[in-house]
């Protein structure tokens, strides 16, 4: 509106956006000014992020956007400034080298602009102040985002979901794994964890590996879809002898604990408290390998008839990040 009217200055205030679903969302404006009325009219303003009551690194971060009338060109470039990430490498919604901006948060910035200025050639570059420094903070440079954090979205509207965040995370990093191993025979490597993913790379050399947290049954079925044929899972017993107990979210306060299924599998006629107490119970007794070798078996034989990989392999590794069992379903 600034730069239709000419203002120097816009009242704080409310503005109404259109978002995807033909809906309407009023947003709060935090600053506004006209920067320069000459030949191309140049305008900023800005908005504060409120995630409601999602745990969001991103609540209270204010997001700029620079507007600047382009002529008779009639085109809307849009652009990442500073706090905006460069996506460097494939398998994302945005080519690399473009600005992390989403395709769905690109066009209701376009549907934004068209509704004030329907035919005039436009840039527009949304900057974050703080976007650098908060970057450190997700999951962005294991995607190949650098520089700042990722504009997204799918419905213009901050739900509190963080479970659903981070599911949508696990399949953006599979994403861009597949497309590093899609033309070779690389296996995609998955762990709960940091124990499981130093582990892994310990043992493999410089691999890439995502990181499924609790979400099991969400990064092995998405894997499916993508197409993966061989799958290497590497963690701690206690994590991945849920995935044998039938549990695919493996949270701790919607499965039950292992310990007492892992005992059993290794035919130990006594309780334990922990999945590591069975380990350190064992200690150096030569069977000790064995046993959790054919866990790790029986683990992979129910990925691969529960998913229909071509190959499941599986690593367990203690909490000192050491090889205790390994085990491989193929055929």
């Amino acid at each position: 509106m600034l730069l239709v009217r000419g203002r120097k200055r816009c009242p704080a205030g409310y503005v109404e956006i259109p978002i995807p679903g033909n809906k309407r969302l009023r947003v709060r404006v935090h600053s506004a000014r006209l920067l320069d009325q000459g030949p191309a009219p140049l305008a900023t303003a800005s908005v504060v992020k409120d995630a409601g009551g999602d745990p969001d690194v991103t609540d209270g971060l204010e997001i700029v956007a620079r507007v600047k009338r382009l002529g008779s060109t009639g085109d809307i470039e849009i652009r990442g400034g500073e706090g905006v990430g460069v996506v460097t490498r494939p398998g994302l919604q945005v080519p690399v080298g473009e600005p992390a901006i989403n395709p769905v948060p690109r066009e209701m910035i376009r549907e934004a602009v068209r509704e004030v200025l329907p035919e005039a050639g436009v840039e527009v570059e949304i900057s974050v102040p703080e976007g650098r420094r908060i970057a450190a903070k997700t999951f962005n440079q294991r995607l190949g985002i650098v520089g700042g954090i990722s504009i997204i979205g799918t419905t213009g509207i901050v739900e509190p979901m963080s479970i659903e965040a981070l599911k949508a995370t696990i399949r953006c990093e599979i994403d861009v794994a597949w497309e590093e191993i899609r033309h070779s025979r690389s296996p995609l490597f998955l762990a709960p964890g940091r124990i499981g993913e130093d582990a892994l790379k310990r043992l493999f050399g410089d691999i890439r590996v995502v990181q499924m947290s609790n979400f099991a049954g969400v990064a092995l079925e998405y894997a499916r879809e993508k197409g993966v044929s061989g799958i290497v899972l590497g963690g701690h017993p206690g994590k991945l002898a849920k995935i044998l107990m039938g549990h695919l979210d493996t949270h701790s306060a919607r499965s039950p604990q292992a310990a007492g299924f892992v005992a059993g599998f290794l035919g130990l006629d006594r309780e334990f408290n922990t999945v590591e107490e069975i380990i350190q119970a064992l200690g150096g007794n030569p069977g000790r390998k064995q046993a959790f070798s054919g866990l790790a078996s029986a683990v992979a034989g129910e990925v691969k008839e529960g998913f229909g990989f071509d190959a499941v392999e599986v690593c367990l590794f203690d909490m000192k990040k050491e090889l205790i069992g390994r085990g491989r379903c193929t055929g």
